[in-house]
């Protein structure tokens, strides 16, 4: 399949929020969750879910009733929002000009076109939402079954005691 190269960290990003999408924001999720439900290292899955946290895409609660929720709906949190938060320290190029001796930089056409096609490749993550993709999710239910186990369990229903008479 022809795409891009992003972190293990990116993946796990997408899918962890994508997780956390399923719930509606009903609840929070306990990191332990998620990370079975994916079959992920909880540490290491702790360290994407602070950079999601700073970048403002989930809450974190400690507490008896914490873990993580989203922090914004899923029709306003796309895929370029994930990348930025779990890319933005890698430039897509990293122009060695200075190590070179060049001093093009203003008119570099290499330099000009990773520039276009960064701004072309965030331009085409920013039109898809978590949303876009739990929509899809269960438009293709059945092709897509191995997502079945990658959300966290459905939140228990809160029983009420009835009242005496």
């Amino acid at each position: 399949m022809p795409g891009l190269r992003f972190s293990q960290s990116t993946d796990m990003a997408i899918h962890g929020l994508w997780a956390l999408a399923q719930l509606e924001g009903r609840r929070f999720v306990l990191l332990g969750d998620i990370a079975r439900s994916q079959n992920v290292s909880e540490s290491y899955l702790s360290k994407v879910f602070q950079k999601l946290t700073r970048a403002g895409l989930v809450h974190a609660v400690r507490g008896k009733n914490g873990g993580y929720a989203l922090a914004r709906a899923p029709e306003s949190i796309t895929l370029g929002d994930v990348v930025r938060a779990m890319e933005a320290d890698q430039p897509m190029y990293q122009c060695l000009a200075q190590e070179r001796c060049c001093e093009a930089l203003q008119d570099c056409l290499l330099l000009q076109t990773f520039g276009e096609a960064e701004r072309q490749m965030y331009a085409v993550l920013d039109r898809v939402t978590l949303a876009d993709l739990r929509h899809d999710f269960l438009r293709n239910a059945q092709r897509m079954t191995w997502l079945h186990a990658q959300a966290p369990p459905a939140p228990e229903p809160e029983t009420v005691p009835a009242a005496s008479a």
